[in-house]
């Protein structure tokens, strides 16, 4: 009789070991699983879903592509993880060190919220991604040789990349070609006149394609659609309307110089695969029918060109 007590004492020991080890391992809610988070087709959603891994090149737009969105009657959440002038091998340092530097933003029908000091981690479990986009900071192409950068940036890329399509194999991945500064911009040694924005332009373009073939994921050329815009005749892109920027700072996208809505143009185009042209929204700042127009078509004939050139 004692044999047995203590034979089922054991046991029952040993079940209790083994079930405060199981809740002892279970995963916190913000833990990203080893294998992918991606459980359905995210086409399956009725929301688009966009998260940017960026920096302020793709922070000012997201009012005007929210609103293109909307008026082409898709449903969309734009998530926007920013950290100012963050270079990719900064967003890959923070990811492996899960650093909480970023604000993420997102917009949708609810207008704007933004959540402080959270790291690339607690984006991605946010939602399941349709989209997710990375970019360069725009700096990195100032100077310096494009084979040379695309060889120095290839493990960031490489993991960063890798990550994402583990984590969620049926997303669309992209990479956001940007725009040379505006003829005028001098700072830290750096000049742009007409034909260092050209080359500048080039040097952009060339690691832009570099990404895209070393790493298969898709092109949004936005600045082709500024390319284009200046061979017509017009730089302004970057004049805005807040004060503490004045006229413009010669290298963001600015409201009323066009460059936020050209940037949503080709983002929109990019990401649905329709066409701007012919898009009923307009921002709550003023620009004319025809800026409108030569903003609309020059996303397009950006797309075109890609396509093209594919």
């Amino acid at each position: 009789m004692k044999i047995r007590i203590k034979v089922m004492s054991l046991l029952l020991a040993v079940l209790m070991l083994f079930g405060c080890s199981a809740m002892e391992k279970a995963p916190e809610t913000t833990d990203v699983a080893i294998n992918s988070l991606q459980k359905s087709d995210p086409g399956e959603d009725e929301y688009m879903n966009i998260l940017m891994v960026g920096n302020s090149f793709c922070f000012y737009f997201c009012d005007e592509l929210y609103g293109m969105l909307t008026e082409a009657g898709i449903k969309a959440k734009v998530y926007n993880l920013y950290y100012s002038g963050c270079k990719l091998e900064q967003h890959w340092t923070w990811w492996k060190a899960r650093t909480a530097n970023y604000d993420l933003i997102l917009h949708d029908e609810n207008g704007k919220t933004k959540v402080e000091g959270v790291d690339l981690e607690y984006a991605i479990v946010q939602q399941n991604w349709d989209v997710i986009t990375l970019q360069e900071g725009s700096s990195k192409m100032r100077r310096g040789d494009p084979t040379t950068e695309l060889a120095e940036s290839a493990k960031y890329r490489n993991e960063l990349y890798g990550y994402f399509a583990q984590q969620f194999p049926k997303t669309k991945l992209f990479w956001q070609q940007t725009w040379a500064y505006q003829v005028g911009f001098n700072r830290d040694g750096y000049a742009v006149d007409a034909a260092e924005q050209a080359a500048y332009h080039e040097r952009q373009r060339a690691y832009a394609l570099g990404v895209c073939e070393e790493n298969g994921v898709a092109r949004i050329p936005s600045g082709d659609a500024w390319k284009i815009v200046r061979d017509g005749g017009y730089d302004n892109l970057c004049a805005r309307l807040a004060k503490d920027n004045g006229v413009g700072d010669y290298y963001h996208d600015g409201d009323i110089g066009g460059g936020q809505y050209l940037n949503a143009c080709v983002w929109f185009a990019s990401l649905t695969g329709q066409s701007c042209v012919g898009n009923a929204f307009r921002p709550e700042y003023e620009l004319s029918e025809d800026m409108v127009s030569v903003l609309q078509n020059a996303a397009h004939q950006a797309m075109e060109n890609m396509r093209v050139a594919q």
